[in-house]
């Protein structure tokens, strides 16, 4: 005590500074005890010289408290001292009260704060990956990690100005901080040690969930990202994976897996909590395949490893069991969602019967059975969610199937009330009529399966059912229904549950030719099919397929500087050249082809008195005149199918891709009229041409792209139809990829319908440019036209003249009713002129896509479509970005319009694309080019159906009357310049001239069915 009373006085005499961490450090400098210091050298964890021999060894000895390191971080040290400093405060030896960073308080928040606006800027650049690590474990804790983000945030606005150079830095620094499966672990682990109150410990890891389990960080992160790219003058081209909401999910899953892993490791509850606490805010990130994948391979690898399938059900429940109630139903409808992307439907019902598919259920169904073991809340949680239509349709049928493995599995008295529930929600009079197909059909499905399994453990409980009055009325309701496909399920339902309970001659049979086609026989077998749950190993191994099965994306190389060819010392562009021949002493005469200059001139021997001057042996423009040097291996066309996709693939031969890609089409078109080869690769190949990049800058690529994709789509279109429908939702697209999909699927069907040479015209090849230079580059060309763009450009061309046409005879038929008046003096009427032009048109091709529109175009885009914004609502891509929602509209619309009157199902058709138009009315009000779209489905709608007013009065008399009075809100919304700022923009004219030619057909059926009940026009 004495010691300490001096060292004080010296520092009141000696220091005039105020602040007491100098007083401390000053005193200490001068009254510590030469024994001393090698004791603190010592205990310096890195990169400390080994050998301290004097006491004035200035300030990289160390220091004694928290507050002189405090100071030390602040007077600008060098980079020996902060590597001193910064180990001491890693290790918290050498002070002389206990001193930790992970602990939040005060100080160490002043430290942290010392470390990321000071310490980062000017040392991180220049210290080594050892010293940079040690930099990061300073920075990994709570305080730390706020701090960062904080910092990110501040310097990512645009009044940063000067500070923006230090973004790059802690990018950097962001990016360690986080990487890595045991972050969390590592974290709770420090906290735990720190000997914090387990008040004030709860409250830190609350908010380090808070923050982990929000989108804050992934938006800070991008925002950085985008600053930094702006800064640089730079187009962003690659993300880091912080600023990727896949990647950082995928992060989190894994770090949660490890400290649950702990937890069970060590029987340690606390941690498996504090994971559960995470896991709670991280499932409100929305992003389900990336977390399930990322926790669930976390798991599963460590059973690999320790060999311990228990373990990991036990890890599983555990975490599970310590989540709330709704967010365990949350979990498992996640969860449910992931195993709906790794097992999707197939879109064949021959193809769900393969036996492979067993082993997948069954590797499906072994999470759910370990989850729902025991646990009512679950149980019932996953009967409200097949029970609810909207988002049973959002699971695939083998996921559904495994569902209802797992619950028979689990408890098979939960059974009856679903079946109870599903026949209800079937049998529903509201749910038969205004229902999606695709709810109707998975619901139909559900209900088959759930009966079969209930049959074999309580018989009598299916047949009380099957007995029961909401059975038989909602039978009798299905088949006075008038929707073509809700009749069918009726029947197809009623068969299948008269096959389980009643004997073999008094079982149902409606006796038509629908109830004898595959699929009806598809649907009356699921009473009979049976899965068995696996086990955790069967989930490894479908991980596994699953990664395999990915397709990998061609990365644009860019070409090696020192493996390039080289021409007199100059690096040489393009293809290889094949090596010049060895010289050979005995050789009298040129052997091959004998090469000559042509030399073409309008003037003959005019310069036969010049000297004509050798050209330049380093200009490598004219090497290829050396014989030596010709490449005579120059690539040929393909002429089989898998020669065209290894050229396709090939990203080092320029020359052989743009001979692929310019000879694709015309190759899948001739292959496609005999044999099976295009068939057999067909699914490959298209997929294939989703992901295709251009390395070489190909001229024409997309349009080049586009023709092929369209070429293999019309080789089998009932099955490719479907499969290209359902690539355009699935994850891992691109806005403009999806888009290609949709232009892909809209110009094949039109094709089909014979409209192949009129979309011939919109060849963005003939297209004229108003911007009077040259065109850009087409990389910069795309930067600044947006990529998605160029892939619809056929697409909008069929749009523009399916509108016109649509709107002509409107506006001729508005001018014959304006100058009535004129009728006695008129030669011919504006109608009449026009139905006169169409009848010099010549005979119309055969219209094929009028047979196929439903199966293979419309319902797998509904479907889809219903399904993805079943299971991600608002942060599905087409809730998200207007434009692949636009693009879709159109799609169907054109297609429809393309199929015409004699569209088979064409009522049904027009009940469900009518119903999902009226469901846009919220969004299409917030964006003009939804309302645009929207407005053309409906004008399409009426159209097609002209010759059937009558028919579309008697079935859909509910949307004709709200379409109706939204349209007339529309268009005087639009007259008074309220849709777009800027009113009369050409926007705004051309929505009213849509909603003008909407209003008008719809006025034409009501006041057609005035006159039919009526006897005549209402008012």
């Amino acid at each position: 005590m004495e010691g300490l009373t001096a060292v004080k006085t010296h520092r009141s005499e000696s220091n005039q500074e105020s602040e007491p961490a100098l007083t401390i450090r000053s005193s200490h400098k001068v009254s510590r005890k030469p024994e001393d210091v090698p004791e603190v050298a010592a205990q310096d964890g890195v990169n400390q010289h080994n050998e301290v021999s004097d006491v004035s060894t200035k300030r990289t000895i160390g220091c004694t408290s928290p507050e002189d390191a405090l100071h030390i971080l602040r007077s600008q040290p060098d980079t020996d001292s902060l590597i001193t400093t910064l180990s001491q405060l890693q290790s918290g030896r050498g002070f002389t009260k206990v001193f930790t960073l992970a602990q939040p308080g005060p100080l160490q928040g002043q430290i942290v704060n010392i470390l990321v606006t000071v310490i980062i800027p000017t040392f991180w650049t220049s210290l080594d990956g050892k010293d940079r690590q040690l930099l990061v474990k300073s920075l990994s804790n709570i305080t730390g990690l706020n701090a960062v983000i904080a910092r990110l945030r501040a310097l990512s606005t645009p009044s940063a100005g000067d500070q923006l150079q230090e973004l790059p830095d802690l990018l950097s620094l962001a990016d360690r901080l986080l990487q890595g499966d045991d972050f969390l672990l590592e974290l709770w682990k420090d906290l735990i040690a720190s000997g914090s109150e387990t008040i004030k410990l709860n409250l830190a890891w609350k908010e380090l969930a808070n923050l982990l389990g929000s989108a804050k960080i992934v938006g800070i992160a991008a925002q950085a990202e985008d600053t930094v790219w702006q800064s640089k003058g730079k187009v962003r081209t690659k993300s880091l994976w912080l600023a990727n909401s896949a990647g950082y999910c995928n992060w989190i899953g894994r770090n949660i897996a490890s400290l649950s892993l702990h937890s069970a490791s060590d029987s340690h509850q606390k941690s498996a909590e504090n994971a559960a606490k995470v896991l709670d805010r991280s499932l409100g990130l929305r992003q389900p395949v990336s977390l399930m994948k990322g926790l669930f391979g976390r798991l599963l690898s460590s059973q690999a490893e320790r060999d311990a399938s228990q373990d990991s059900v036990r890890t599983l429940r555990t975490l599970v069991g310590h989540l709330p109630v709704f967010k365990k139903r949350e979990f498992t409808e996640q969860c449910l969602q992931w195993f709906s992307v790794l097992l999707p439907d197939q879109g064949s019902h021959e193809d769900q019967k393969v036996a492979a598919h067993a082993m997948r259920i069954s590797a499906t169904a072994a999470p759910l059975v370990a989850l729902l073991d025991h646990d009512e809340n679950l149980q019932h949680g996953l009967i409200d969610l097949l029970a609810d239509p909207t988002r049973n349709a959002a699971l695939s049928f083998l996921v559904r199937r495994a569902a209802i493995c797992s619950l028979s599995a689990a408890d098979s008295d939960e059974l009856q009330s679903l079946l109870e529930r599903l026949m209800a929600a079937f049998s529903d009079s509201l749910f038969i009529s205004h229902a999606p197909i695709i709810q109707q059909e998975s619901l139909a499905q559900t209900l088959l399966l759930t009966a079969g399994y209930l049959h074999r453990h309580q018989p009598m409980a299916v047949f009380v059912t099957a007995r029961s009055a909401g059975h038989m009325q909602g039978v009798s309701d299905r088949l006075g229904a008038s929707n073509e496909r809700a009749r069918w399920l009726g029947m197809v339902v009623a068969m299948a549950i008269s096959q389980l309970v009643d004997k073999e001659g008094q079982r149902m049979d409606f006796g038509v030719e629908e109830m004898r086609t595959e699929e009806a026989v598809w649907y009356r077998h699921l009473v009979d099919l049976k899965d068995e749950p696996g086990s955790l190993d069967d989930v490894s191994e479908l991980l596994k397929e699953s990664d395999t099965k990915k397709p990998v994306r061609r990365k644009l190389r860019q070409p090696d500087p020192e493996k390039m060819p080289t021409i007199n010392g100059k690096p040489v562009f393009g293809p290889p050249r094949p090596p010049p021949p060895q010289p050979v002493a005995s050789q009298t005469e040129v052997v091959g082809e004998k090469i000559s200059e042509v030399v073409e001139s309008g003037e003959e021997d005019d310069d036969d008195d010049l000297t004509p001057y050798a050209k330049p042996d380093s200009d490598p423009e004219d090497s290829d005149e050396d014989a030596t040097l010709v490449n005579r291996n120059r690539p040929r066309p393909p002429v089989y199918i898998r020669d065209l996709m290894r050229m396709l693939a090939d990203d080092q031969n320029a020359e052989r891709f743009q001979l692929a890609i310019q000879h694709a089409a015309p190759l899948v078109r001739r292959k496609s009229s005999f044999g099976s080869e295009v068939k057999n690769h067909a699914v490959e190949l298209l997929s294939t041409l989703c992901n295709l990049q251009d390395s070489f800058d190909t001229e024409n690529f997309d349009e080049l792209r586009l023709q092929t994709m369209i070429a293999v789509l019309l080789s089998d279109i009932n099955v490719l139809g479907p499969w290209l429908s359902k690539h355009a939702f699935a994850e891992g697209y691109s806005i403009a990829q999806r888009c290609l999909m949709f232009t892909a699927l809209g110009l094949g069907g039109r094709e089909l319908a014979g409209f192949k040479t009129e979309d011939e015209t919109f060849n963005p090849k003939l297209q004229n440019t108003e911007f009077p230079s040259k065109r850009l580059p087409p990389k910069m060309h795309a930067i600044y036209t947006g990529a998605q763009q160029q892939s619809t450009t056929r697409l909008e061309a069929a749009h523009k003249s399916v509108e016109n046409e649509l709107i002509q005879p409107l506006a001729l038929q508005a001018a014959d009713q304006t100058t009535s008046h004129l009728n006695a003096v008129k030669v011919r009427t504006f109608s009449s002129r026009l139905s006169t032009e169409n009848r010099t048109k010549r005979k119309p091709h055969p219209n094929h896509l009028a047979k196929v529109l439903g199966p293979a175009f419309f319902a797998p885009l509904v479907g889809r479509y219903q399904q993805d914004i079943a299971a991600y609502g608002s942060a599905s891509i087409l809730a998200s970005a207007p434009f692949v929602l636009v693009t879709f509209l159109k799609t169907i619309a054109l297609l429809l319009h393309a199929s015409g009157p004699a569209t088979l199902g064409l009522a049904s058709i027009t009940a469900e694309f009518w119903d999902l138009l009226l469901g846009l009315r919220v969004q299409a009000a917030g964006d003009i080019s939804v309302l645009e779209a929207v407005l053309f489905g409906l004008l399409t709608l009426l159209e097609v159906n002209q010759e059937g007013y009558e028919r579309l009065a008697a079935e859909v008399p509910r949307q004709i009357a709200e379409a109706q009075q939204w349209v007339n809100v529309v268009f005087e919304k639009v007259g008074g310049g309220e849709m777009v700022v800027g009113g009369g923009s050409k926007e705004e004219e051309k929505v009213r001239t849509l909603a003008a030619g909407v209003m008008v057909r719809l006025g034409e059926i009501v006041k057609g069915e005035q006159r039919r009940v009526f006897g005549g026009e209402i008012g």
